[in-house]
């Protein structure tokens, strides 16, 4: 256990315990040493509800590190009288309850971490984000795997600081359509819905994200076709649309992104693939299953030299196996079940 003693060093300034295999609760005289600037308590095995401590003085702490444990209750009222917090991580935990509309009282806020927890929110429209629009100096911000159960606010999105990096909401039962206003964060490397009931079409004005490097909108509703707007995300590495009700052609542009590692595709209604593409020749994983493409796999899927894993199952792909596929040589999955595929396999295999 935590000893209770720590609390009686009223000089301390950083109190860093994380990464062991301390038990218990965590001692209330510690958040009572007003020196404090870091308390970082992560990936323990620490329990208890922190919203019962009463008298908590820490007006200098800037980081609380307290994620991989199981704290429970809601969040605490205290974090938001610690005006010089930058860095607030809270996930993998078992906290419950709203999420608080005071985290816009916290103005130097940096990262926000409340993923893996059962945290709501108090009204449909995610009120809470509304108020981080007060916070401009803001890089972080993960809710992922939470039962929100909201709608996702246009407004609110758009207004989050332009210094936003990283936004991830996966699989929070989050319903309504993409908001074109999300391409106001010019400085977004990372965003990830996927996993939520989003409907409605991709946002042409996500070409305006120049710095996007990862999109995951995969497992939601939406539908239309893939915008050729994508194809100016120059540094996108990674994208998952997978699972949803896109149809028609993958964009010929698609060649362009000379970035892109991962591409999940499957599950859609997808029924061409334009031979430019094959033309991504660093492509690592690729995920084309279950959609409606026919046609004989094209001899070009040789270009695809450091292709890791293939997933074309589940299609109506006809014809013979190119034997060119024997060439790929970091090939560690290959899934081509469920065709209309004839002939024996090539022997370059």
């Amino acid at each position: 256990k935590i000893p209770p003693e720590i609390g009686n060093l009223r000089n301390l300034e950083r109190l860093g315990l994380g990464l062991n295999k301390l038990i218990g609760t965590v001692p209330a005289a510690i958040f009572n040493v007003s020196t404090l600037k870091s308390l970082e308590l992560q990936d323990n095995s620490l329990f208890g509800s922190i919203s019962s401590i009463i008298d908590v003085r820490l007006p200098n702490l800037e980081r609380l590190l307290l994620w991989g444990n199981n704290f429970s209750g809601t969040i605490p009222r205290f974090i938001f009288n610690a005006s010089k917090l930058s860095i607030l991580e809270f996930s993998k935990n078992s906290f419950s309850g709203f999420i608080p509309n005071t985290f816009g009282n916290l103005r130097n806020l940096q990262k926000l971490r409340l993923y893996d927890n059962y945290l709501t929110s108090s009204t449909p429209e995610l009120s809470f984000l509304s108020s981080l629009s007060n916070c401009k100096s803001l890089t972080h911000i993960g809710l992922s795997n939470n039962p929100l159960d909201c709608i996702l606010p246009k407004t609110s999105i758009g207004n989050l600081s332009h210094s936003l990096e990283d936004f991830k909401m996966h699989n929070c039962n989050v319903s309504g359509g993409i908001p074109e206003e999300i391409s106001n964060l010019t400085n977004l490397t990372t965003i990830d819905l996927g996993g939520n009931m989003l409907n409605g079409s991709i946002p042409i004005t996500l070409s305006k994200l120049q710095k996007l490097q990862g999109l995951r909108f995969e497992d939601n509703k939406l539908e239309g076709s893939i915008p050729d707007s994508i194809c100016r995300l120059t540094e996108l590495y990674e994208l998952e649309l997978g699972g949803n009700k896109l149809f028609g052609s993958i964009p010929a542009c698609f060649s362009n992104l000379a970035s892109l590692r991962i591409l999940s595709l499957g599950s859609n209604e997808l029924t061409s693939i334009p031979l430019t593409f094959w033309n991504l020749n660093n492509i690592l994983y690729l995920n084309f299953s279950s959609n409606f493409f026919t046609a004989p796999l094209p001899l070009e899927i040789g270009n695809l030299k450091v292709l890791v894993g293939m997933d074309f199952s589940m299609n109506n792909f006809s014809g013979v196996i190119p034997t060119e596929i024997g060439g790929l040589k970091n090939l560690e999955y290959l899934f081509l079940g469920y065709n209309r595929l004839q002939g024996s396999i090539p022997d370059s295999f």
